[in-house]
Order: C-alpha cells, then sequence, then structure tokens
C-alpha cells in the first residue's frame, strides 16, 4: 500500500515545476496538480461491471416434472400402512381448519357457507376417501387415503396396497371424520389445490351425478 505523499514534499514539486515551466504555464500548474487520477475512477467502474451477477434459482416447470415422472405412482409402489400416519396428520389439520370440536353449523345457519368455503380450499393429502357414486360403476366402493390431489384426479391408496386413480369430475366422495361424514362432488373440485385455495365456490351448486 501506498504512503501518503508529505505536503513539504508536494509543495517542494510545485516551486520546482513553477520555477521551471514557461511562465505563461505557471498558473495552470497548481490547477492540474489537483485533477483527480481519473484512470482509478474509471477502472473502479469497469470492475463494478464486470462483477458477475448472481442467477436467480429456477424452480421446475409443470411440464418438466411431468416429464421427469414426477406425477406417476407405480400400481404397486406403496403401502397403505406407510401412509396412515399422514392420514391421522390430516385429521388433525382438518379438525382445527373446520373447528370441528365446536359443532358443525346448519346448512341453513350464517356460517354455513363460510364452513363450505374452508373445506373447499383444504389440503386433501392425507385425507380418506371412499366413491359412493361415479359414471363408471367399478369405481363405487374404492376407498383409500388420498395420496396426490391434481387437477382431475385424486390417487389413493387402499387397505390392499393397490394405487388407483379416480377422475373427479365422474365422481361423488364420502369423507369421515370420526362420526362425521362430508360428502364432495368432484366435479366441483377439479382445480389445482393452490388455485383451489384462493378461489371462491359458488354458494348454490346443482349436481348432474
Amino acid at each position: 500500500m501506498a504512503e501518503p505523499i508529505d505536503k513539504n514534499a508536494a509543495q517542494a514539486v510545485l516551486n520546482f515545476l513553477k520555477t521551471n515551466v514557461p511562465k505563461s504555464d505557471v498558473a495552470s500548474v497548481e490547477a492540474e496538480l489537483k485533477k483527480d487520477f481519473i484512470f482509478a475512477k474509471k477502472k473502479g467502474k469497469e470492475s463494478k461491471k464486470k462483477k458477475k451477477t448472481k442467477k436467480k434459482s429456477r424452480t421446475l416447470t409443470r411440464k418438466e416434472k411431468k416429464n421427469l415422472g414426477f406425477f406417476t405412482i407405480p400400481r404397486n409402489s406403496v403401502k397403505y400402512d406407510d401412509v396412515r400416519p399422514m392420514n391421522e396428520i390430516w385429521v388433525d389439520y382438518i379438525t382445527e381448519l373446520l373447528e370441528l370440536d365446536k359443532s358443525v353449523p346448519d346448512c341453513s345457519s350464517k356460517n354455513w357457507e363460510q364452513f363450505t368455503q374452508t373445506l373447499y380450499r383444504a389440503d386433501f393429502h392425507g385425507s380418506f376417501l371412499q366413491i359412493v357414486r361415479s359414471k363408471c360403476p367399478s369405481y363405487v366402493g374404492k376407498k383409500g387415503i388420498c395420496i396426490m390431489d391434481t387437477r382431475n384426479t385424486f390417487k389413493i391408496v387402499s387397505m390392499d396396497n393397490v394405487v388407483t386413480t379416480i377422475p373427479k369430475r365422474e365422481c361423488v366422495f364420502d369423507m369421515y371424520l370420526g362420526k362425521i361424514k362430508i360428502t364432495l362432488f368432484g366435479k366441483h373440485l377439479c382445480i389445482r389445490p393452490a388455485e383451489r385455495s384462493t378461489k371462491k365456490i359458488k354458494s348454490l351448486l346443482h349436481p348432474d351425478l
């Protein structure tokens, strides 16, 4: 690191220059010596520009996830006993969310709409679902724990360790919460869970199943 210039030495240099330069240039000598070192500033700016900007982390798109197989679950790859703890956590979650420890509001009360809106926006991963009606008879009676909730389907694991993809639009589901049974019309849940959590469902619905 360079040491600071001594004031007496600087003044001596200045006097020397004033003595030896032409008289016409004496007036500008001092002004010239007081100018900043332009190249130092320029270098500083250039070094800042050269600093690499940090690349923003990019998340995978839905299409990329699908191509990687994120949404593909082999039929016999998940055991029912392995996802039972997931259901136990979900029961605690939905009980607190819907305040089921108090009471379920009557469908004619003012609190009914708030109750249904909260249920509609809930996360169904871990819920126990049973298909009670369907346009496809083979689905009726199937039941299990939901391990994936997509826009148009529920993937459930049944007690015999089989993963089944259930189309929402074609089915009516019963969901059990202790002694409470809630019926869900799948056609009203055909939306991505992340979007469903912010969207308001219509108060009056006329199911066709």
